[in-house]
């Protein structure tokens, strides 16, 4: 667990976008897995104290510098163990206590929650331990990451815990590549294009979740549903989930009645092509590149 490049990068984004860092928690104790000459530079880009990192002042390799660098005033992490230091020591496969809810400016999730086997009671921990006009933040593994943790996530499971009914709302999603100069894409909330965002890709893909608390209230009174299939109750049919398949175009229908094999091979390459354009990176209704920090 804990901060790469990409996650400061992203940290320093919402900083420039006005949030305030006062009472941090962090799940789990996190590590700062960037080269200290990089973090003092991108402090030092937006006027940022960097004097920690500079080799002079003590850096132990952990994340607390970085959080009182973007201006907290005080950082503590929550673990269900206390073997690598945490302030607190709860399981979240259990409830919080009452004293920790809307106790933290900003809540930030750097690995923990696909680890933890009861993820609604632990995502919601986390959402109730925010302050209304609060941040959390969630760091997780999206495509391709099989046997890392107990789950991978979607899109959508943010999108639609992280609503309106529930307190919240969605500020920035971005999905990326690992490695650390890989390019940032701004994801689609599904609700809003109507459609599953889904995506195959070949590499491991991480998405990185920026929600602001906007009231208090009881999280999940009424749980998630996947949006397409509220569609689809809605229209009271499964007819609303359905692709309607493109007509054949001009040389498939001409092939198709000479060389009929040579058809359901166009056709198959078509279907395989039409697939890649709207489950890849390049479906630029789902995924919108952006500038990195």
């Amino acid at each position: 667990m804990g901060l790469d490049l990409h996650a400061v990068q992203f940290l320093l984004r919402a900083r420039k976008q006005g949030v305030q860092f006062g009472d941090v928690l962090t799940i789990g104790r996190l590590k700062l897995d960037v080269f200290p000459a990089k973090v003092m530079q991108l402090l030092e880009k937006q006027g940022l104290p960097a004097q920690a990192f500079n080799g002079e002042g003590p850096s132990s390799g952990q994340a607390e510098e970085f959080f009182r660098c973007l201006g907290a005033r005080n950082v503590q992490s929550l673990d269900a163990s206390a073997y690598e230091g945490a302030s607190l020591v709860h399981d979240l496969n259990k409830p919080i206590a009452p004293e920790l809810k809307e106790r933290y400016d900003v809540v930030y999730d750097g690995g923990t929650l696909e680890h933890v086997f009861n993820f609604p009671v632990a995502l919601r921990s986390c959402m109730e331990m925010v302050k209304v006009g609060g941040r959390l933040f969630v760091d997780s593994p999206a495509n391709n990451w099989f046997g890392h943790g107990f789950y991978q996530f979607s899109p959508e499971l943010f999108y639609s815990a992280l609503a309106e009914e529930n307190g919240y709302e969605v500020v920035e999603m971005i999905v990326h590549p690992t490695g650390p100069h890989s390019r940032w894409y701004k994801v689609a909330d599904p609700r809003v294009v109507r459609s599953r965002v889904e995506l195959i890709s070949y590499t491991l893909i991480h998405l990185l979740t920026h929600a602001r608390r906007t009231r208090s209230g009881e999280v999940f009174k009424q749980m998630p549903q996947q949006s397409d299939y509220t569609v689809a109750w809605q229209a009271d049919g499964a007819a609303a989930l359905a692709s309607p398949e493109k007509e054949a175009g001009p040389v498939i229908r001409l092939a198709s009645r000479r060389l009929p094999a040579v058809a359901a091979l166009l056709k198959a390459v078509r279907t395989g092509l039409n697939f890649y354009r709207s489950h890849s990176l390049r479906n630029r209704q789902f995924f919108t590149p952006i500038q990195r920090e």
